[in-house]
């Protein structure tokens, strides 16, 4: 008969793995025999030293403890054992995570207007068909695509990302953000170029904000082609 309890250890500590199969009451109960059983091997001196905390990574493969079993499981192991549990791993997800995920990983499309004092936000790369008003916002944790005019604020990477890109027809004024990264739109030309045609804005090897034509997208950022309704 398969165990529902299994210990190994590793460079980092151990990790318990519980049987997806089996009951819940019969994990629990092997549980705390193999915690005696460590115990008193831990009296003669065949594990570690006394009062030595030691880090334990919980595997519970198919099976998605409730909130209610990893306290059972939590308090079980804490007094039982000197072990302090790291995390507790699950090869399944619960729906609100898989949702979560699925919209970062995601192309959102909006077709729309955004005009002053509108924001609009993406939880991962958003495709945007319209016009950004001076004064309207959008921010993306992911990538902005822009099929339109830009002249307010596109912030992507709004969570840390310093690998997103914007892409949009920048107006003279418009506001840039990516990560932390700002740059304002600036006419440093002649009074008729208004406009950044075919470009797209990056976080460059020096950690500054620039613009490079639209034919390097690809090559520089390759796996925007790899996301859910990839883009090139």
């Amino acid at each position: 008969m398969k165990q529902s309890v299994t210990l190994k250890g590793n460079k980092d500590g151990f990790v318990l793995t519980l049987n997806e199969s089996a009951s819940f009451t019969t994990i629990v109960e092997e549980l705390e025999q193999l915690l005696e059983h460590l115990k008193a091997e831990s009296k003669k001196g065949d594990l570690n030293e006394k009062n030595k905390e030691i880090q334990l990574e919980i595997s519970t493969g198919n099976r998605l403890l409730t909130v209610e079993e990893k306290n059972v499981v939590t308090k079980v192991i804490k007094e039982n054992s000197q072990f302090i549990i790291k995390k507790i791993n699950s090869s399944v997800l619960t729906y609100e995570a898989a949702t979560a995920w699925q919209q970062a990983v995601s192309l959102q499309m909006e077709i729309q207007t955004i005009r002053s004092g509108q924001v609009l936000q993406a939880p991962g790369n958003i495709l945007f068909v319209g016009k950004v008003h001076p004064g309207g916002v959008i921010r993306a944790n992911g990538s902005i695509f822009i099929i339109g005019e830009l002249h307010g604020v596109a912030h992507a990477g709004f969570e840390g990302d310093a690998t997103a890109v914007v892409v949009a027809d920048f107006h003279t004024n418009a506001q840039v953000r990516i990560a932390d990264n700002v740059q304002i739109i600036e006419n440093q030309l002649t009074e008729k170029v208004t406009i950044k045609k075919n470009e797209f804005a990056f976080i460059n090897d020096l950690h500054i904000l620039d613009f490079q034509n639209l034919d390097h997208l690809g090559k520089m950022r390759p796996m925007l082609g790899k996301m859910t309704g990839g883009l090139i």
